[in-house]
Parts: structure tokens; C-alpha cells; sequence
């Protein structure tokens, strides 16, 4: 159950972590609460990076929108030296509406009257009347008041732009003196994003002189094309402007994105030259050659006759560096500097003719977008948690493979981004998504960093003083091979008693006890650590330790019985050294047993020690305090010996029940690995030592007590042979009754 609400509570944690990331995410890609520079350029480079993806369109041919450029040709061959006459103004809109042409614009400032004649502004107006297709190009001024015109952007207040001429006219805050002309004006500015480049388009412009809401430059010449009233105004709607029957898609709540068909030139360009060029006009050349040309309107080739300008839209601007109408947009024609540079007439061709097929770039709705911000949190998150929990000796593999998962994400998203783009002209936000992929993956990282590290403070502060380095390291490594809780599992538990030790401790300053006392104990407990154990505990000279807990070791019998002989070992090395030093020699007692154990922390709230419980350890305790009716040092259980017979050399030595138990088992003496070399002296003795036994098993006590007398002739120390020619005395005179099972029950710990 604890760990089942562990695991919940972990799950709930990592949810509320990617959660936390995800309104990150959105706080910052959405500009709410504030605007990351970098992050909106990037935004914008990537807006960029789509058109350059998909490439030009070619629709020279098919376009609604026909650009009249006013060019080098154009300046050279008209006989008057600029700003010209308006009459050439006049000419052109006669001969375009004479070719068929259903709209015209002009973008083109005329802010002063004609330096010529001011005849010639009264021709144009009257021309411009005339034929009420005409849009004149204005801008917004306001000078004198002082004033920026503002819009909400996704909540923040954005300036857009107040520029133009100081006027004292009511109507020429437009800065174009034919505003009147029939009510056809439309402002001509673009407003750049903040690394100047122009990618949206406005529909709409606010005057603060009259107050009302006037169509910019494209919109106001669609409402001469579709035959909307001049001042026909936008509705908005909650994701699309409203013009007229058409749905243009928002990119912010006032502007579009502008689907740029290709580099500067994508529409067919006439020179202006040519379009005025008719029997009436004299270029310079036909003043100089003395001959007509009349490219306009020549009976065999002219452009008045090539069907060219029938139903279409004719923009007049500049076309020349030198005019500085010249800015940077979204489409580039590679990737050098000035690859993206378009004119203004041109910009305002793309945006007329996005209208009038109807090729929109849809922007994500904003449900979508926090659905993916938030789907691709909680994907990266949770795979870059998985990868991290899996425990390998080389970590840095899953680590590559973690970045590289990454790595694809933000290769998917980007290719995505431009499939979307090149097939269905849909923009998804692609900041939100990278910024989404790296914060999950970086938070993933801190958070499993900051659960591991208190992790492996915790394993540390637990293990450090029961187990060595090495286990700790790979308890910190793969935490599932530890498990707090109470858990049952077979160990092997050992314990020792020094013998004598009260006696010998009654003779001892405390000072020079606990210095012996540490000596003695520091070493046997680096055997332990040594042999993959856990220190349970000291009980003042005892030792309890186990083995196969916390980390499982599968020969868990085998490293507790090799401790013991090395601990033995390590006194008598000992014992020679406190014999140098005057000091009394003392031997330590050892049992094991092995059994199925409940292991884990025991204890309250403030304090509680990683301990084993059970009868299994109760009996290894009593077997280390049965050494003492044998005389031996090292005794252990049947089980324990099941389990490590073919590794180490043993001898039999009873079938007895222990203190407070009924059940007999039966006990062994652990000598010797097996293969070492005993000495000569207790190979005979146990030879006589094992057959005395077998007497000893038949009731055959007179038998067996001659055999362990030979082997106390040739050993006479040895403890179990004592213990068995004791108890034959004792069974000679007093025998047992037929039934007799041959154990031996203790009285005493």
C-alpha cells in the first residue's frame, strides 16, 4: 500500500511539474504578462524560413493585380523633369479605363500641387471623378496633436505609426491634396514587425482628424473592384476580418499575414512609360527621333489592344531604389542580405491579390495551440523522466538517446511546421512547440536531479553506517533494489560475543575499553562491509550483521560463513598483537543461520534502524551462544549448511533444540573453506572425532566414548570431543529409554 501511494504521490508531483511548465510556456510564447524579444524574432525568422520552404508561385500570368512601375525608362523618357505634371496621371487612368481595367491605385504621395500648371491638379480630380475606379494613396498625420495610433495586441498596447506632413486642411491628415477627389483614399503605410521587416497588413487605419476608421491602400482599391461604397469599413470578427462576403483569417486582432506569392517581380510590370505613351504623347525619344512610337496605342502591337489590363487591377508606384519605397518582407529569393527586399506597390500587389483568390495563411486557433504546448510538455516530460529512472551502468547512453529524442522533436515540429505551411497554409506557432520540448526536457532533468539527490542523501544517511561505499553506490544507482518497507526474504544473520567479556572488561580503565573495544569492532565490521554485509547493529561486544539485504545477494550463506573464517582469521592476527602489548588474549563466538526473515526500518518517527526480525534470527543468536557447550567458535544451521556444503569444510556436531524453541536442528562446526588444507593434527581428529559420532548416533556409547577419547589423545583441547565423551559417561550409567531421538536440548542462551 505505501508504495502504491508513493508511487501516486510521485505521479501527481511529476503531473503538477509539466502542468507548471506548460503555463510557463504559454505565459511566454503568448506575450501576456510581458514580450521576449529574442523569442518573437525567432518567431518571426521562422514565419521567414516557411515562405522560403515552399518557394515562389508563379501567377504573372494568372494574377488579378498588374504593377505600372515608374522606373529609370520611365524618368528618361517623359519629357518633364519630376515631380511631373499631374496630366500624366490623368493620361494613364484615361488609358487604363480605355484598356478595361476595373480598379486603379496610385501610390503615390501628393501632398503639394502641381509645380507646373494648378490646372493640371483640376484636371486630374475631374479625371479621377470621371471614372470613380481611382484610389489615391494617404497618410495618417498627426503632427501637430501629437498623437500615435494604438491597438491591443494580445492584451499590451502596441504603437503602430504616426507619420506624414503637417497640414491645415480639414481632410489632408491624409497628406494627399486629391482626398476629395471622390471620396477614394487609402493609406498607403505598412507597419514593419520590430525587426523591420513587413509581414502583416492592416485593413484599417484610425483617424483621430475625423474620426472615423478609413481602409488602407488595398482594401480601399477592393472596394472600387467589388463596387463597395469608398468608406467601406471591416468587421471584426472573433478570428477573421469581415470584407464584404469574404472571411479573412486574424493574425492579431489588426492585421493579416501577408501570403507572399513570390520575390520582388512576381507580378507582370508595365512601364508607366508605355501606358502614356499614345498618339497624344510625345516621349523624349519620339521628340528627339521625330517619330512616333506609341507603345500604347499602336494598331499592331499595342498594350490598349493586347487584352492585357481587361477586369484587372493597376497599381502605379515606384519602382526605384532611389524613391525609397523599399522594404524588407517575409519572402527572400535566397538567403544573402537584401534577398527580401520588395516595394511598396508591390507589397500592396500581394495583399489585393491574397483577397481576390482567397489565399489566406490560417494561424492555429489558440485552443490548439495550448493543446499542443501542453501535449508536447507532457510527452517530453514524461519520456525524458522514463529514460531517466532506467538504471544503466553507461548513463550516458540513455542521456544521448534522450537528446536525440529531443532533437527529433524539434526536427519533427520544424518540418511540420513547413508541411502545414507549403500544403494547407496553416501557421502553427513553432516557438511555443520548441520552447515546450526544451523546458520539458530541462525540467525533467532538474526535477530528477533534484528526487535523485535527495534520494541519494536519504540512501547515505541510511546505509553509510550499516553497509560499505560500494553497495551504498549501487543502492544510489538502482534505487528498486532497495525496499523500506517491511519485506519478507530469505538472509543469512550472523552473530558474535566476545567470550569473557564482562570478566575482562572488569579489569579495564573505560578509556583504554573503548579504544580496545572500536579496534576490535572496526575490523570485524570491514570484514562484514568486505563481504557484501549489512551492519545491523552493535549490542556492546556483539556484532549482528546480515547478508542479502538491502542489495539481494544470491550466495548471501556463502560471503556470512567466509566473514566468520576471516574474522577468526583477523583475531588471531589480533591476538598476537595484543600479546605483544601486555594485554589479555581473548576469542569471540560465532553462530549463523539462514531463513526467511521480516528486514526493513523499524523504530518511531525520529529515529528508526534498518533491522531483520524473526525466528531465524533468534536462532542464529542462540547457536552463537550454544558455541559454549562445544567449546567451538564458529557453529551454524542445518539451513546454512544446505546451502554452502560444497564450499566450505564443516563437522557435524549435534542435533539440538535451543531455548525456548521445540523444533531440533541440526548444527554444524564451520572450519575451513573448502580445498584449504587442514593441519594433520585435526584431520585425525575429526577422523575419530566423525566415527565416535556414528557410535554416538547407535546408542553404542561405550564405542563411541573410546573413539573420542583417541581424538582428545591426538587433540586434547578439542572442544566437541570433550562435550560427547562427557555426555557418554553420563549415558552409560544412566541409558536412554528405546525411543531416544538423540537430541539435545539447551537450558541456557
Amino acid at each position: 500500500m505505501a508504495k502504491i501511494e508513493k508511487s501516486l504521490r510521485d505521479r501527481i508531483i511529476k503531473a503538477g511539474v509539466a502542468f507548471f511548465i506548460g503555463v510557463v510556456v504559454i505565459i511566454a510564447s503568448q506575450e501576456y504578462l510581458v514580450t521576449i524579444g529574442p523569442l518573437k524574432e525567432l518567431e518571426q525568422k521562422h514565419i521567414d524560413e516557411r515562405f522560403l520552404s515552399r518557394g515562389a508561385l508563379n501567377i504573372r500570368d494568372t494574377a488579378q493585380v498588374i504593377i505600372i512601375e515608374q522606373t529609370q525608362n520611365t524618368y528618361d523618357g517623359i519629357p518633364y523633369r519630376w515631380p511631373w505634371p499631374r496630366t500624366i496621371y490623368a493620361k494613364a487612368i484615361e488609358n487604363l479605363n480605355k484598356a478595361g481595367v476595373k480598379a486603379i491605385g496610385i501610390d503615390i504621395i501628393m501632398a503639394n500641387p502641381d509645380q507646373y500648371n494648378r490646372q493640371n491638379d483640376t484636371l486630374l480630380l475631374n479625371t479621377i471623378r470621371k471614372y470613380h475606379n481611382v484610389v489615391v494613396a494617404g497618410k495618417i498625420d498627426n503632427t501637430e496633436a501629437n498623437l500615435s495610433l494604438t491597438t491591443m495586441n494580445n492584451g499590451s498596447e502596441v504603437a503602430i505609426q504616426s507619420v506624414g506632413y503637417t497640414m491645415t486642411k480639414k481632410h489632408e491628415d491624409y497628406s494627399n491634396i486629391f482626398y476629395n477627389a471622390d471620396s477614394s483614399i487609402g493609406i498607403v503605410e505598412v507597419v514593419p514587425d520590430n525587426d523591420g521587416v513587413i509581414r502583416r497588413y492592416m485593413p484599417m487605419r484610425y483617424s483621430p482628424s475625423t474620426s472615423a476608421t478609413v481602409p488602407t491602400f488595398s482594401y480601399a482599391i477592393l472596394n472600387k473592384y467589388f463596387g463597395y461604397s469608398a468608406m467601406n469599413t471591416v468587421s471584426k470578427k472573433p478570428y477573421f476580418f469581415g470584407f464584404g462576403g469574404i472571411n479573412i483569417p486574424k493574425f492579431d486582432s489588426v492585421s493579416v499575414l501577408i501570403d507572399y506569392y513570390g520575390p520582388s517581380r512576381t507580378f507582370k510590370h508595365i512601364d508607366l512609360l508605355d501606358v502614356i505613351d499614345d498618339k497624344d504623347f510625345k516621349t523624349k525619344e519620339e521628340q528627339e527621333l521625330g517619330e512616333d512610337i506609341n507603345t500604347w496605342d499602336d494598331p499592331a502591337n499595342g498594350l490598349l489592344y493586347s487584352g492585357l489590363f481587361k477586369g484587372k487591377i493597376a497599381l502605379i508606384g515606384p519602382t526605384m531604389p532611389e524613391d525609397k519605397d523599399i522594404m524588407a518582407i517575409s519572402f527572400a529569393q535566397g538567403i544573402q542580405k537584401g534577398d527580401n527586399l520588395m516595394n511598396g506597390v508591390e507589397i500592396h500587389a500581394n495583399a489585393i491579390q491574397n483577397i481576390l483568390s482567397q489565399n489566406f495563411i490560417v494561424r492555429e486557433p489558440k485552443w490548439l495551440e495550448f493543446l499542443l504546448v501542453f501535449g508536447l510538455v507532457f510527452l517530453t516530460f514524461y519520456i525524458s523522466s522514463i529514460l531517466k529512472e532506467i538504471k544503466l551502468r553507461y548513463s550516458f547512453l540513455l542521456e544521448l538517446a534522450n537528446l536525440l529524442i529531443i532533437v527529433g522533436l524539434f526536427i519533427g515540429l520544424r518540418n511540420l511546421s513547413f508541411l502545414m505551411f507549403n500544403k494547407y497554409n496553416i501557421l502553427f506557432q513553432l516557438t511555443s512547440g520548441y520552447m515546450s520540448v526544451l523546458l520539458s526536457y530541462i525540467g525533467a532533468t532538474a526535477f530528477h536531479f533534484i528526487t535523485e539527490r535527495k534520494q541519494k542523501g536519504m540512501i547515505k544517511g541510511m546505509f553509510s553506517q550499516y553497509v560499505n561505499a560500494t553497495i551504498v553506490d549501487e543502492l544510489i544507482f538502482d534505487p528498486e533494489k532497495l525496499q523500506l518497507g517491511g519485506q519478507r526474504k530469505n538472509l543469512t544473520i550472523f552473530f558474535s560475543d566476545i567470550a569473557g567479556f564482562s570478566t575482562f572488561s572488569e579489569n579495564k580503565e573505560p578509556e583504554d575499553l573503548i579504544g580496545f573495544l572500536n579496534e576490535y569492532l572496526s575490523e570485524m565490521t570491514r570484514i562484514v562491509f568486505e563481504n557484501k554485509g549489512t551492519l545491523d547493529k552493535y549490542i556492546g561486544d556483539a556484532i549482528m550483521a546480515f547478508w542479502g539485504a538491502p542489495v539481494p545477494i544470491e550466495d548471501h550463506a556463502y560471503y556470512g560463513c567466509k566473514s566468520a573464517l576471516e574474522m577468526q582469521r583477523r583475531l588471531k592476527l589480533l591476538q598476537e598483537k595484543w600479546r605483544a602489548e601486555g594485554q589479555p588474549e581473548i576469542s569471540s563466538r560465532m553462530g549463523l543461520n539462514t531463513g526467511d526473515v521480516v528486514v526493513g526500518n523499524v523504530g518511531g518517527k525520529q529515529r528508526f534502524d534498518y533491522t531483520v526480525m524473526g525466528d531465524a534470527v533468534n536462532l542464529a543468536s542462540r547457536l552463537e551462544g550454544a558455541n559454549k557447550q562445544y567449546s567451538t567458535l564458529i557453529m551454524i544451521s542445518e539451513s546454512t549448511y544446505e546451502l554452502v556444503k560444497d564450499k566450505f569444510q564443516t563437522r557435524e556436531l549435534d542435533l539440538l533444540t535451543v531455548k525456548g524453541k521445540y523444533k531440533p536442528v541440526q548444527v554444524y562446526e564451520l572450519l575451513a573453506l573448502s580445498g584449504e588444507e587442514l593441519s594433520a593434527e585435526l584431520t585425525e581428529t575429526l577422523k575419530h572425532y566423525n566415527l565416535g559420532l556414528e557410535f554416538y548416533k547407535q546408542q553404542k556409547f561405550t564405542e563411541a566414548k573410546e573413539a573420542f577419547s583417541r581424538a582428545l589423545s591426538i587433540s586434547p583441547a578439542d572442544g566437541p570431543s570433550k562435550t560427547y565423551t562427557g555426555r557418554c559417561d553420563l549415558l552409560i550409567q544412566n541409558p536412554p529409554p528405546p525411543d531416544w531421538d538423540g537430541v539435545f536440548h539447551m537450558t541456557t542462551k
